[in-house]
């Protein structure tokens, strides 16, 4: 269902997400080395949505959700986001599914399940979408924040995959100015199997890549 929006690109309904979705219930565990990180890790929870493109030529954010899968270890955490968004303004088949938006709890890289996941998205949705400013890719990204401000976290930046492009990238933000890292590519062995090649390098950007 609808949640949030509409804005006129995507850039500004990530710069927006962001803080809304790090501002939930336990959304953020700080950093690693803070004194209260390991409770606030095993109190946290990701919740994710669907950045959406519409018949009225917007982005749109779907409601949030906090479906998670079982970890019994509680080693990692996750949210189970839906296939589909029922919003009941457009006939069906008529929204574009562009990022697959969620949190991390702290500034760690994609897992290995939301990459396959967004692949499985992509084989289902298409791996871009054609929109009023041209195509957009399809990617899953993943939002953090370092402040140990647990009731008003910054939004310190995301983690990006572009399937298309196999691109892994880090988007960092500090005093309101954006800087991407390509942090390594995927080379895919075979359906269910990638190799992450890991190289930090400067971002080379197409449409859907950038805030």
């Amino acid at each position: 269902m609808p949640g949030f929006g509409p804005f006129d690109s995507y850039s500004d309904a990530l710069l927006a997400a962001c803080p809304r979705i790090l501002s939930k219930p336990n959304a953020t565990a700080g950093r690693v080395q803070s004194q209260d990180f390991q409770l606030r890790w095993r109190v946290s929870r990701e919740y994710c949505a669907w950045l959406y493109y519409t018949p009225d030529h917007k982005y749109e954010m779907s409601m949030l959700t906090d479906q998670s899968r079982l970890d019994g270890l509680d080693r990692k955490k996750s949210c189970v986001l839906p296939s589909h968004v029922d919003d009941q303004r457009y006939p069906p088949g008529s929204l574009k599914y562009v990022f697959a938006l969620h949190n991390h709890p702290y500034a760690a890289r994609l897992s290995d399940e939301d990459i396959r996941a967004i692949v499985a998205k992509g084989r289902t949705h298409g791996f871009e979408a054609e929109t009023r400013d041209g195509k957009v890719r399809l990617a899953v990204i993943a939002f953090f924040s370092t402040s140990s401000d647990s009731e008003h976290p910054t939004c310190d930046g995301f983690f990006q995959y572009i399937p298309l492009t196999s691109q892994l990238l880090k988007w960092t933000q500090a005093g309101g100015q954006w800087r991407c890292q390509q942090t390594g590519s995927l080379r895919w062995l075979n359906e269910t199997d990638f190799r992450v090649e890991e190289r930090v390098a400067p971002c080379q950007l197409a449409s859907g890549g950038t805030p």
